[in-house]
């Protein structure tokens, strides 16, 4: 009898031995060979990126695509259709900021972006008695923005919808 019983205990051990070689060799971390770059991390083999970063890796700069010149127009308050060309530039010293230039058909008006995901920004700026704030949402090469502006004692709303110029 203690021969069968040996028997089955050495079975028992090597099948216990067994299932823990297993299960450890399907539950590794998934994140042991994955790299986030840019602060991202990494939670179940994916990278989850900073506010401003994108990509599998989080190796794009999210405001990239954003960087272009737009031909469209806006329509603000009770005015009609008004037609021209809004410039974004990079910020070289912050990684989720851009500057907008042209904002109203006038080169001196400016606003300072700040990414708010991978396709939208915020933007505030000023030009003397002029302020406006808004977001913007960028769908393809389509640019579209909602902004509130206060001239003087006067304000209104207004919309804009512009397509990328890429060269």
């Amino acid at each position: 009898m203690k021969p069968i019983r040996n028997i089955l205990l050495s079975a028992c051990i090597a099948i216990v031995a067994l299932s823990a070689v297993v299960y450890t060799a399907c539950n590794k971390n998934k994140c042991d060979k994955v790299a986030c770059l840019n602060l991202g991390s990494c939670d179940g083999g994916t990278c989850y990126c900073l506010t401003g970063f994108e990509g599998p890796r989080c190796e794009t700069l999210s405001r990239t695509k954003f960087i272009y010149t737009y031909s469209g127009g806006d329509t603000c308050g009770t005015t009609g259709y008004n037609q021209y060309q809004i410039f974004l530039l990079a910020n070289l010293y912050d990684s989720t900021e851009m500057t907008m230039h042209n904002l109203l058909n006038n080169m001196d008006d400016s606003a300072v972006c700040t990414i708010q995901s991978t396709d939208s920004f915020t933007f505030i700026g000023a030009n003397n008695s002029t302020t406006f704030t808004g977001w913007a949402k960028l769908s393809n090469d389509s640019l579209w923005m909602h902004y509130h502006v206060v001239h003087d004692t006067t304000s209104y709303d207004c919309s804009y919808f512009g397509q990328s110029l890429r060269h």
